[in-house]
């Protein structure tokens, strides 16, 4: 985040301190003047209007343009004719599978500043909504990608805003991706941590033909729920690191990926930067006292490299990771994106993967896809309920190049058991600290029902209509 978004975030945290000291000052005054109760309903009424106007994890001026440049797009020009969508040329998308809208959109004045802003798509069957963050103001991408067939077709698509209305007459603008048939390709798809696979790409990998699944670390930080098993912190540690690694290897297999294509490399979390920075160091873990990872890899189902001396050290992950790539031979790898994903596991995660790539004697990958689990301005996006609409990402501050968006559609069958694929997960079932409970009860009023399926927020982001991934140059 630049000096631009920082500083807008400075200013919303100094007046929503204002805000509480003021409210804070006129309660003393009011238990001072003998206004007991009244005191008391004053508090209470500012800290439900806080909760549902003011809590938003929302880091970055939401009056600003998404900034994007797409290389490899068919660009046309598209227009809004009494809520239908009409598409300029259509004939040059006719090949592309993915497609995004690109318009101006602002936040009504009172009413989005209270409810979540969205646009309805629909094409007289199929009804879909892809939600904005509240106050909005500027450039936003809507993923049309589900209607670019109809809409190629000249048949009828209906867009309606809610709570946000279009800037016209500006320029509206339709980027389409013609992307290769990824789900019969061969796909290596790698996570940081268990869960990272599920929480991106279940979608892709339990539709894809071939697919192998990798996780690099145990993910083994972080115990405090397991205290109540073990008092001993190591302990508890390495309670959570074995739960996740199994975790790994088992859950996969709900989205039919091969008990054979699946591994676990058990190397620690939060230890990816300083193995990469020192590729011949061998590394502990931080929290569960160990410095081998043989303990993370008692359920892989084949040897690796690396288990002859178990050292975490950045040399052996490499020569795991060109192991695995030889043996599977992908054409298609699935990582984390080496700059919309801020997380430093996520970021050395790629950073080891181009390495093990160049090194690696295979030659035959085509394509990497970037997905992004974490973000830099806000860790409520995808925003909206589950079964919405995943569009690009808040970007605000410097233009990102993207060579090219992929969209995949996930049925609602797929996504239901994409829900049951992260229930499995020991790390989203963590317990859930009563503010949060309070803070989703309280916004029930506004509608933002979102804890269908979990109080964890991976339960609405990540179960959406459909997954994103961004292209990446094989190096």
């Amino acid at each position: 985040m630049n000096t631009q978004s920082a500083t807008w975030l400075k200013k919303k945290k100094q007046k929503n301190k204002i805000k509480a000291c003021l409210i804070l000052l006129i309660s003393i005054m009011g238990v001072a003047l003998g206004f007991y109760w009244q005191s008391l309903l004053l508090l209470l009424l500012f800290y439900i209007a806080h909760e549902l106007l003011w809590s938003d994890h929302i880091f970055y001026n939401p009056k600003s343009d998404y900034l994007y440049s797409f290389q490899n797009a068919i660009c046309t020009k598209a227009e809004l004719d009494n809520g239908k969508l009409c598409l300029f040329q259509s004939a040059e998308l006719v090949k592309c599978d993915t497609a995004v809208l690109a318009i101006s959109i602002k936040s009504n004045a009172f009413l989005a500043s209270v409810f979540d802003p969205y646009v309805e798509i629909g094409d007289g069957k199929y009804i879909a909504r892809q939600y904005f963050e509240r106050g909005l103001k500027g450039i936003r991408y809507i993923n049309i990608s589900d209607y670019l067939e109809k809409l190629v077709d000249g048949k009828a698509v209906s867009i309606k805003f809610k709570y946000c209305q279009p800037l016209l007459p500006s320029d509206i603008l339709v980027y389409g991706f013609c992307n290769d048939d990824f789900v019969n390709k061969k796909i290596l798809v790698v996570a940081p941590h268990a869960d990272d696979a599920e929480l991106a790409a279940f979608g892709l990998y339990s539709q894809a033909t071939d697919v192998a699944v990798v996780t690099l670390t145990a993910g083994e930080v972080e115990a405090e729920s397991f205290s109540h098993v073990y008092a001993d912190s190591k302990k508890a540690s390495l309670l959570k690191g074995r739960l996740r690694a199994f975790d790994s290897i088992v859950v996969p297999q709900w989205g039919g990926v091969k008990p054979e294509n699946i591994i676990h490399l058990g190397y620690f979390c939060l230890r990816l930067k300083e193995m990469f920075d020192d590729l011949s160091k061998t590394t502990i873990s931080l929290t569960a006292g160990v410095d081998s990872t043989k303990v993370f890899r008692e359920f892989n189902p084949f040897k690796l490299p690396s288990d002859k001396d178990n050292f975490a050290s950045g040399k052996n992950l490499i020569s795991d990771l060109i192991f695995l790539i030889e043996k599977y031979q992908p054409e298609v790898i699935i990582m984390p994106h080496s700059q919309l994903d801020p997380h430093e596991d996520h970021i050395y995660t790629s950073r080891f993967v181009e390495l093990a790539i160049k090194e690696s004697s295979f030659k035959g990958i085509q394509h990497i896809l970037g997905y992004a689990n974490h973000f830099h301005y806000t860790d409520m996006h995808p925003f909206g309920p589950p079964h919405s609409i995943a569009s690009l990402p808040p970007n605000v501050d410097m233009m990102q190049r993207l060579d090219a968006v992929f969209s995949l559609s996930l049925s609602e069958e797929e996504q239901k058991n994409k829900v049951y694929a992260l229930e499995m997960m020991h790390d989203l079932k963590r317990p859930i600290k009563l503010k949060k409970v309070i803070r989703s009860l309280v916004q029930k009023i506004i509608g933002r029902s979102y804890s269908r399926y979990g109080y964890d927020a991976y339960f609405s982001k990540n179960i959406k209509n459909n997954e994103l991934f961004y292209f990446e140059k094989v190096k």
